[in-house]
């Protein structure tokens, strides 16, 4: 089945983004019933789970895997913080499990950020061990 208002997920989820004046990014709504219920209308088809799809979709832009866009480095350090809470999605409570471990794994840009540290690192050691003749 075929729905009018195709968005891209990555567009829903950006919508639901508040950016304050402070500077502080606020993501709590990308977790929300209507940030879901947006999403779901907004799909060309129908998946049977579409909690897991919302779910994969999330994870896929944190990760920037699976060919999505990361999300901007605030964005997804603000969503992290609300993944990794050992609770239930506001949007799936009743429904799902979904959120209920909390996100173990890592984002894009903490990824990104943990590579350039390591060769940093590694470039550092290698000039020490050659400035001492180690």
């Amino acid at each position: 089945m075929l729905t009018a208002n195709f968005k891209t997920t990555y567009g829903v989820f950006m919508d639901f983004v508040v950016y304050l004046p402070s500077g502080e990014v606020k993501t709590e709504r990308i977790l929300s019933k209507e940030c879901y219920n947006t999403w779901l209308k907004s799909r060309k088809y129908r998946s049977k789970k579409p909690w897991e799809c919302y779910r994969d979709a999330i994870i896929g832009h944190i990760r920037g895997k699976n060919g999505r866009r990361p999300f901007p480095k605030d964005v997804e350090r603000s969503l992290l913080k609300n993944l990794r809470r050992k609770e239930t999605w506001k949007c799936f409570k009743g429904r799902a499990n979904i959120g209920c471990c909390g996100f173990r794994g890592f984002g894009y840009h903490e990824l990104q950020d943990a590579i350039d540290l390591d060769s940093i690192f590694f470039e550092t050691l290698a000039q020490f061990v050659e400035d001492k003749g180690i």
